[in-house]
């Protein structure tokens, strides 16, 4: 099954949206006022982080890194200028992300209420093996947001890498309560159960990601590895198929996989999997 684990940061940027509220079609001057300077602050934060971006690119992190944490206080749950200054301040190599780590420590001090610091900080404690320390930080975080789907994702995501599937499956079931929209959760869902050994629960819930994402090959890997799992032989074998005509590469990844292990030796998997 594909590892709940990354290391790359896809799909964990939350823009700051600002609506305008509109009743009955009536505003007043003050509430016309008031969404233009929302509006115009949105555009300033953007013209910000482009500015920051572009600084980072060009090799000048400090210039870039200061413009980062200016937002950091302004734009506390901003989490794309965490991850901007993530991405600029460390090379992804273990010294990196160990540097890292500490310096969104400090910068944590400096601002505490700063969700996008907490969770990059929660993130990597995870990806380094420290899931402890994550898991404090990602409390604190739910603590701050406790409707916010992400959170609950990545406490899924630390307590699936330290085994524990059952508190996994929890968090990741309060995630899909929360956001019931995101295919990707309902594989992870799928995941720790399968883990726990409920592949009836696995599949359906694998299935729920299905209809959001058909097109989604990584779903169809999981359900096979879930079907493998199970002992059925001819639908892990049909899923395996349709995973492998959408990517080609899951046929090594197949042949390595131990959900495939039962059939390793079997003739039609070796077929498929070459």
């Amino acid at each position: 099954m594909i590892n709940l684990k990354t290391n790359k940061m896809k799909k964990i940027i939350f823009l700051l949206i600002i609506l305008l509220a509109i009743v009955l079609n009536q505003k007043s001057e003050a509430q016309v006022i008031t969404g233009q300077e929302a509006l115009a602050k949105r555009d300033s934060v953007k013209a910000d982080l482009s500015k920051a971006q572009s600084l980072a690119i060009q090799g000048n992190i400090e210039e870039a890194s200061k413009i980062y944490t200016k937002l950091m206080e302004s734009e506390p749950d901003n989490r794309e200028v965490g991850q901007g200054w993530l991405i600029a301040n460390m090379e992804r190599t273990p010294t990196g992300e160990e540097d890292a780590i500490k310096q969104l420590e400090e910068l944590g001090r400096l601002y505490p209420k700063n969700t996008g610091i907490i969770f990059f900080k929660a993130f990597l404690e995870t990806e380094w093996g420290h899931e402890e320390e994550a898991l404090k930080d990602i409390d604190k975080l739910i603590k701050i947001q406790p409707d916010t789907a992400l959170n609950f994702i990545l406490k899924g995501q630390t307590l699936y890498a330290m085994e524990k599937y059952e508190e996994a499956f929890i968090s990741f079931d309060k995630a899909t309560s929360l956001d019931p929209k995101r295919p990707d959760v309902w594989g992870m869902k799928a995941g720790a159960l399968a883990k726990t050994g409920k592949f009836d629960d696995a599949i359906v819930a694998i299935n729920k990601g299905l209809e959001l994402a058909p097109n989604d090959p990584t779903n169809f890997y999981n359900r096979a590895c879930i079907y493998c799992l199970k002992g059925d032989k001819v639908n892990a074998l049909s899923d395996l198929k349709k995973a492998i005509s959408m990517n080609p590469s899951f046929k090594e990844q197949a042949r390595k996989d131990e959900d495939f292990k039962s059939l390793y030796d079997d003739e039609d998997f070796k077929k498929l999997t070459l």
